[in-house]
């Protein structure tokens, strides 16, 4: 049945069935495309492909749900149609270029003429539409740069276990029961061994994500959890 939902998925949705056929058929039409780059949802993902050469994404790039890239702007349909003087044809494209390392949140718009260095994540429903500077956050309409990307990172550290203690008290209020580990896929760092996560299939695919599993290894090796382990960690989240 697997078998038979993948082909139908394949016949149906063509080149954006899947991350990779999308990637492989952007680069087919001239898109300069790095590698690990994941389309979560490239069915509904708008890539502007008037000019696909005008495009280029980098490596380690994330794009979300209801993306739009652009390269050109049809607005000078209606300069063409002033009064004063109609009949002008005046050209609107420009390149977009997308660094290394960098995520774009759902529903964002990259509009004509813009860069987005490397290292950059772009906030869900922002509108870019100006250039966007390496080590960097961007969020809203028109996008505008938030924080550095060493200010997120601290910020992101500073929350982990308030976030994963609330995730705890809410399963346990909603179910009547502890949560299983598998829960806290993105949280075990916080009580789970180097060596413990490898053996662990859902951490061990975290901690591979944008091939990074070496890189994992070597953090958590070097930062040890906040907790001995799982079951302290949920003490500790049910602490009153």
């Amino acid at each position: 049945m697997n078998i038979l939902r993948k082909w139908i998925r394949n016949m149906v949705l063509r080149e954006k069935a899947s991350s990779p056929r999308f990637v492989a058929y952007l680069r087919k039409q001239g898109v300069q495309i790095g590698e690990d780059v994941r389309f979560f949802a490239p069915s509904h993902v708008v890539i502007d492909l008037t000019h696909p050469w005008l495009l280029s994404i980098g490596d380690h790039v994330r794009i979300t749900h209801g993306v739009i890239i652009l390269t050109h702007d049809y607005a000078w349909s209606v300069l063409k149609k002033l009064p004063e003087e109609p009949g002008r044809v005046l050209g609107a494209q420009s390149p977009v270029r997308i660094g290394n390392n960098v995520f774009i949140g759902m529903n964002a718009i990259i509009t004509r003429g813009v860069t987005i260095g490397d290292h950059v994540v772009i906030g869900a429903g922002s509108v870019v539409t100006k250039d966007c500077e390496s080590n960097s956050v961007y969020a809203g309409s028109p996008a505008r740069k938030i924080m550095t990307i060493t200010e997120y990172l601290e910020k992101r550290e500073a929350l982990q276990f308030a976030e994963a203690r609330e995730m705890a008290i809410l399963y346990r209020q909603r179910f009547d029961r502890k949560p299983p580990m598998e829960e806290f896929e993105e949280y075990f760092m916080l009580f789970c061994s180097e060596e413990a996560a490898r053996n662990h299939p859902r951490f061990r695919s975290q901690m591979a994500t944008g091939a990074g599993l070496e890189e994992s290894v070597a953090y958590m090796r070097n930062n040890p959890p906040m907790f001995a382990g799982y079951e302290a960690f949920l003490d500790a989240c049910y602490e009153e």
